[in-house]
């Protein structure tokens, strides 16, 4: 953490202290005004007829105009207490304003220091020679804009281009994949898919024909090359999410919650263990690296829920919209507020962030609850959890059990 950003989290926390403290004292004034005055008003109405009967009954004329007097003081105070407890309420209303408009103003500070610093961190802390595609800085740049490309539109290929990842727009009329791949091999660009595997629904194109309509946007597989990382790297990256997570705006305060019951240590470990469950199949004797599978999967669960749609990183996050098409799934929403791309997933820091951020959204009450499995029912129950079944909850006890002995 910089010495700007530790800064700025103790002014945070101080503001937010001394906001707090001028809330509770504004709410519990203004709620004490509004009962006392009401109290008075409804008293003090029934004890003014008691007492006007009695004056007006006895002709107690020198009394009129001293009770008149009093009767007018003693009204407007009342209408004074209670316009004081309203101005105390609107006042505990604007500080509540005041608090989100800081808290937004530190969210700006914090993220453009990320933006600026996470490059820079990142070298900084990696003890092993990171490979040249994950030193693309387009991987941590928040102002990317992913663009059509048009130059083999003569060839019918119309292509989108998120950085070090490109979409295959489909066309009308095309049905098949193979069909897709072998036009794209025919480019030196993606000469690289001519090898078989990529048309494995696992390696490659992880797309089924029957699922192809026109305008549909079909991820070009990565490199196999360049997506391997071992789980030695993997770990040096994920003390890199960890830390930039202890500052995000939105997350921080779970993520300190999650480091001090269960470990920094134990959550790497766990991260590691889903990441290898989605994208290694070994589970045995963990020779393969983490993230040989394609880092895109299409996922249709059509006895499940009717989702069509792609997910994305090291975790396979589900990229879905909600049924009306237009608002995001909390998964979704999560990429969209870490201002991420579907090709800047592929980096293992933001791919971590985004499955920790997963996380705390998945089981908003207990951020912890992926993080504490001590057996097999455990696993099979929060693999369940967190992707509607248990298929993998041996697989992922194995690889828990195996990181936890490194």
């Amino acid at each position: 953490m910089t010495k700007k950003q530790e800064s700025l989290k103790n002014a945070k926390e101080s503001w937010k202290k001394i906001v707090k403290w001028w809330k509770d004292i504004i709410r519990w004034t203004a709620k004490v005004l509004s009962w006392t005055g009401k109290a008075l008003y409804y008293l003090i109405d029934a004890w003014d007829k008691a007492i006007w009967e009695q004056i007006e009954k006895k002709q107690l004329e020198k009394w009129k105009k001293t009770w008149k007097v009093w009767k007018f003081i003693r009204d407007n105070t009342t209408k004074l207490m209670i316009t004081l407890s309203l101005v105390g309420y609107w006042g505990h209303k604007t500080m509540d304003m005041i608090e989100d408009k800081q808290k937004n103003k530190q969210e700006l500070v914090i993220s453009n220091d990320n933006d600026e610093e996470s490059t820079n961190q990142n070298e900084s802390m990696l003890t092993f020679n990171e490979r040249p595609y994950f030193q693309n800085p387009d991987f941590f740049d928040k102002d990317f804009k992913v663009k059509k490309d048009l130059v083999y539109k003569d060839k019918w290929i119309i292509l989108m281009r998120d950085a070090w990842m490109t979409f295959y727009i489909v066309q009308d009329g095309e049905t098949k994949k193979e069909d897709i791949r072998k036009k794209l091999f025919s480019i030196p660009e993606f000469s690289y898919l001519k090898d078989s595997v990529y048309d494995d629904k696992i390696m490659g194109f992880n797309v089924p024909d029957a699922s192809l309509k026109k305008w549909l946007c079909i991820p070009i597989p990565v490199k196999v090359e360049d997506r391997g990382v071992d789980i030695n790297e993997f770990r040096e990256y994920s003390k890199i999410a960890l830390e930039e997570m202890k500052n995000n705006a939105n997350y921080w305060e779970k993520t300190k919650e999650l480091i001090k019951k269960v470990g920094e240590e134990k959550i790497i470990n766990t991260m590691i263990a889903f990441a290898r469950c989605e994208t290694a199949t070994d589970h045995k004797k963990f020779l393969d690296p983490i993230w040989t599978t394609a880092l895109h999967r299409w996922e249709e669960w059509s006895k499940k829920t009717p989702l069509k749609a792609f997910s994305f990183s090291y975790y396979h996050i589900l990229m879905e919209k909600n049924a009306d098409g237009k608002t995001p799934w909390p998964w979704l929403k999560a990429r969209l507020n870490l201002w991420l791309t579907e090709w800047q997933c592929y980096h293992p820091v933001n791919a971590w962030k985004l499955f920790l951020w997963y996380c705390f959204e998945k089981v908003k009450s207990d951020p912890t609850y992926f993080f504490k499995i001590n057996n097999l029912e455990e696993a099979k129950k929060k693999w369940g959890k967190y992707n509607w079944d248990s298929s993998y909850g041996q697989k992922l006890w194995d690889n828990i059990q195996y990181l936890s002995k490194k």
